[in-house]
């Protein structure tokens, strides 16, 4: 378990109970925490140096956002998706997604667009070959979609769209570690900003969709081939 300790004096301004959801939160999603492994409270505590009472919070925060389960008289669990399951995700995900993609790309202003742009020339210039690298392209990929969506000022799609997102962000992160692949969604990213630059609604709606069935066959596949060779 790579934890380094919180200490109490950080220079954070966020709560303890804060710091220690988001240290778990990145650490499932990076994969430090496999789906269906169990969170023992003592060893996060102790890991983390931190008491049990922060990890009280933190895990049904993480509960409510889907990512782990809490299982009688056992304790918290990574949740585990089957495929199925992750396939309902990212047909949910498309018929929100697409409908927010299609009024954000009509209400964005110009400052929208570059925002769009600057994440994704700093997304293109990362080698997810390299570890610490890949970490950054896979928040950076979380900046651009809200960049895309925000300005259809529709808060609720927002919240659901990140919801999830980050259901099934731990499959999406290791299946680009196993394969160093991130070639095709950035081609993609360029053709989605083009639309939303020009304000092609249509195209942009029909690039979303895409966007969202090109992640999931991908994901799909290498969950596959994975099993596979196990």
């Amino acid at each position: 378990m790579s934890f380094a300790p919180i200490l109490e004096n950080t220079a954070s301004h966020a709560s303890l109970p804060e710091v220690v959801y988001r240290r778990l939160h990145a650490a499932i999603l990076n994969g430090v925490f496999k789906p269906g492994q169990m969170l023992r409270q003592e060893e996060l505590a102790r890991s983390l140096g931190v008491s049990r009472a922060p990890l009280r919070e933190a895990l049904p925060r993480l509960e409510a956002e889907g990512i782990v389960v809490q299982l009688p008289r056992r304790g918290y669990a990574v949740v585990s998706l089957d495929a199925e399951e992750i396939r309902e995700i990212f047909d949910l995900r498309t018929l929100i997604e697409v409908q927010a993609a299609s009024i954000a790309t009509k209400k964005r202003e110009q400052k929208d667009v570059e925002r769009a742009k600057d994440i994704l020339q700093r997304m293109n210039a990362l080698d997810v070959v390299d570890s610490e690298q890949r970490v950054q392209w896979f928040v950076l990929n979380s900046s651009f979609h809200e960049a895309l969506l925000e300005p259809s000022g529709r808060r609720h799609f927002i919240r659901a769209i990140a919801s999830l997102r980050t259901a099934v962000e731990p499959y999406i992160r290791v299946e680009i570690a196993l394969t160093g692949n991130v070639h095709a969604a950035n081609c993609e990213h360029e053709e989605m900003v083009d639309a939303f630059e020009k304000q092609e609604v249509e195209r942009m709606e029909l690039l979303t969709r895409l966007h969202i069935e090109h992640t999931a066959q991908r994901l799909l596949t290498g969950l596959e081939n994975s099993r596979s060779t196990s």
